[in-house]
């Protein structure tokens, strides 16, 4: 029996990302083979699969992300020690054959003396890009120094893993060589391809939208690479053609900065704003809206486009890094940073039914090809190629 370690992110990270791939790849893998003995590092944020065996956080899968940020406070301290100094420790103590850091922001656990193989599941190169910027203070330099180290541990692994042939291509450059990188997609929850119980008209009902409004989805964070400036100014640019259009963003929560914005196109009144939430209710916006529009400057997969796709929704975005392979031929992809391609975009799917009802079937199908339980196999057949 082969025994393998998987390392999750902290739960005090509040990554909904990383919590979905962690728990989503448990629960497949467990029961997949006879010859795996799967153990769990630490306890993975608690999503909205019941049925999974793995020990749950305290919190739900929409809470707010903390990312490393400058401002050394006792909370950001305490972060910095657990993640740093104390899971490291309690990882090296784990018995296992077979190592599995899930993210890459966790590779300095792979520092220190080597105790076994290790696999990596790098999920995009946000770290490299952080770490070649000048951070201003004290805060900044010990932030680029622990991510410096990270980098360091993510070099050691026998074996690194990415969801895309695009990102496999930005690692191996970031390298300097192709140390055989595996690439295994993403999958998609079955739960995205059925109705939901629920009507997803209450979501709409709730928050004031109009049965008959064209309503915009975006979904995730709205940090600067999700370009949402772009997001509030299709709408905006919508309405100006004559379409009732609305703005419905889940899982984020507006700046100060974008809703000024809304503010100053005169669209805050025809904006929706959920913020973190619940995967159930994730899944009742995807049928509640007439469009996902996601326009990320910078994505190492993209998991929203997918989500979107299995719910029947069409699918409008930028194409950038790893979306246009991941949305395949089944999503309308814009190219530039013009918003005015974005609106004549929507304004078609808005007037033309044929057209948005053949994205919604290639979106189907495009979905379907992406299903944890292959991911969960694939990945189990690297455990095996390091015993």
């Amino acid at each position: 029996m082969t025994r393998v370690l998987l390392v999750p992110d902290l739960p005090g990270e509040r990554w909904p990302a990383m919590d979905r791939y962690a728990s989503r790849l448990v629960h497949h893998m467990d029961g997949l083979t006879d010859d795996l003995e799967i153990s769990v590092a630490a306890k993975i944020g608690r999503l909205t699969v019941d049925r999974t065996k793995i020990e749950a956080g305290e919190r739900h899968s929409g809470a707010r992300p903390l990312p490393l940020q400058p401002g050394l406070g006792v909370a950001q301290l305490r972060r910095y020690f657990k993640r740093y100094w104390t899971y490291p420790r309690r990882v090296r103590r784990m018995q296992a054959d077979v190592e599995h850091v899930l993210d890459h922001s966790y590779a300095h656990v792979l520092l220190g003396k080597r105790l076994r193989p290790v696999v990596v599941t790098v999920h995009d190169l946000i770290p490299m890009m952080m770490v070649k910027r000048t951070a201003p203070g004290l805060s900044g330099r010990i932030r680029n120094w622990l991510l410096r180290r990270t980098l360091a541990g993510l070099k050691r692994a026998d074996v690194l893993m990415v969801a895309t042939e695009w990102l496999r291509d930005e690692l191996a450059e970031w390298l300097g060589h192709d140390p055989g990188i595996r690439v295994i997609p993403y999958g998609v929850d079955d739960d995205y391809f059925v109705e939901p119980d629920q009507d997803p008209a209450t979501i709409r009902r709730a928050h004031g939208i109009p049965a008959d409004a064209f309503v915009v989805l975006h979904v995730g964070s709205v940090g600067a690479r999700k370009n949402v400036s772009t997001v509030v100014a299709t709408v905006a640019g919508l309405r100006q053609r004559g379409v009732d259009a609305w703005l419905l963003q889940v899982g984020g929560g507006l700046t100060a900065e974008q809703e000024a914005d809304l503010e100053a196109r005169e669209i805050q009144k025809y904006t929706a704003v959920v913020g973190p939430t619940l995967e159930s209710d994730l899944r009742l916006a995807y049928r509640a809206a007439n469009v996902l529009l996601f326009p990320s400057h910078y994505e190492g997969v993209g998991l929203p486009v997918l989500e979107a796709m299995a719910s029947g929704l069409p699918v409008v975005t930028s194409g950038a890094a790893g979306l246009k392979e991941v949305a395949g031929n089944a999503a309308v992809v814009v190219s530039g940073r013009e918003v005015e391609p974005y609106v004549t975009e929507l304004v078609r799917l808005a007037e033309d039914s044929g057209w948005r009802d053949g994205l919604i079937t290639s979106g189907v199908e495009q979905a379907g090809r992406f299903r944890w339980i292959d991911a969960a196999r694939k990945t189990a057949e690297v455990y095996r190629s390091l015993v």
